[in-house]
């Protein structure tokens, strides 16, 4: 790590011999200012290519690939009770993702871990005073300019009030009509700052109903995944399927529910399912990092028949809370 950062502070000096440095800023002055920075993240602490330093003081080249072509790669952890939840796993993901798409890899998972670490220290007091105890923490790489590597390292709230409401009613899921990248044109396992397939399915889904989300199929017609989570159904014969892992991003909350589900004696298979089996589905869920296990309500305005959450879905939010130390529906309800 200390190799790095003395190469970044040496170039931060005069990062671009060339050209004067342009920089797209988290801040600015007036109220325009504020469309660039989250006023719930305002005050955090973030690292920024080598350095700590307020969120709002962030600044990134406007000439970095990510910004300018979308050429970059992250990975979003989240916090239970404080302590980061399966590190590990999102580090060697991560680091699967650089090496996949050719992008620097600046550290080691020793020293990732480490700057997660320090990242949950740095904002103990935010996160206990202003975000309900837990939050995000995402890690985040593009080649930069002039030979260094952009890197972040950044703690962001989670919307518990926000989503409340659908740990008690359920989300309601509509299909777009655009397909999910194929992984012969992009890795869907590669977690990229290529969000504008997912983003344009999610656009035409909230064109019709703005409280919907969006879950999209792949280019053969088969169930693939959302904006930012994988998706389950549950048979009425109680098997559990999720999307097959070469068409959609292997979440680590996605693995860890495979893993309650063996755990639980409940039969799990990844799979090639459709349309069909949804509408057939006794239940189906969400899952994501900070969504763990998110009952789905309605497909399509088709009202799935177990309820909300359906028996199988409630077992596996259990075991996910076991398994993370604390009750994940409660920490949602609490802001009902």
């Amino acid at each position: 790590m200390q190799r790095w950062m003395r190469e970044i502070a040496r170039v931060s000096k005069n990062p671009f011999t060339a050209t004067t440095p342009r920089f797209l800023s988290t801040t600015a002055t007036g109220d325009k200012g504020d469309a660039f920075l989250s006023a719930s993240s305002r005050g955090s602490i973030a690292f920024l290519s080598g350095k700590w330093m307020p969120h709002e003081e962030c600044r990134i080249p406007l000439e970095d690939p990510s910004f300018r072509y979308g050429y970059g790669a992250f990975d979003t952890l989240r916090t239970f009770g404080g302590k980061l939840f399966r590190p590990h796993a999102h580090i060697k993901r991560f680091q699967k993702t650089l090496r996949s798409v050719g992008l620097p890899q600046p550290y080691s998972d020793k020293e990732w871990s480490e700057l997660l670490q320090e990242c949950v220290d740095k904002n103990r007091q935010i996160r206990e005073e202003k975000w309900g105890g837990d939050h995000w923490v995402s890690i985040r790489v593009s080649p930069g300019v002039g030979g260094v590597p952009t890197v972040v390292v950044e703690a962001q709230p989670i919307p518990w009030a926000a989503r409340a409401p659908l740990y008690r009613d359920g989300v309601r899921v509509s299909i777009p009509s655009i397909r999910r990248t194929p992984p012969e044109c992009l890795p869907p396992r590669a977690k990229l700052h290529q969000y504008m397939n997912q983003i344009l399915g999610d656009m035409e889904v909230k064109g019709n109903d703005p409280q919907a989300w969006s879950v999209m199929l792949d280019t053969r017609g088969y169930v693939a995944e959302g904006k930012s989570y994988n998706f389950f159904i549950v048979t009425e014969d109680g098997v559990l399927k999720t999307a097959r892992p070469q068409y959609v991003l292997e979440g680590v909350a996605r693995s860890t529910v495979l893993e309650c589900a063996q755990e639980l004696g409940v039969e799990a298979q990844e799979c090639d399912f459709d349309v069909y089996d949804v509408y057939n589905a006794a239940e189906a869920f969400v899952s994501a990092t900070s969504l763990c296990v998110l009952p789905v309500c309605s497909v399509n305005g088709r009202k799935l028949s177990a309820g909300v959450p359906g028996p199988i879905s409630k077992r596996l939010q259990a075991a996910y809370s076991n398994r993370a130390g604390i009750d994940l529906v409660d920490q949602y309800l609490q802001y009902l």
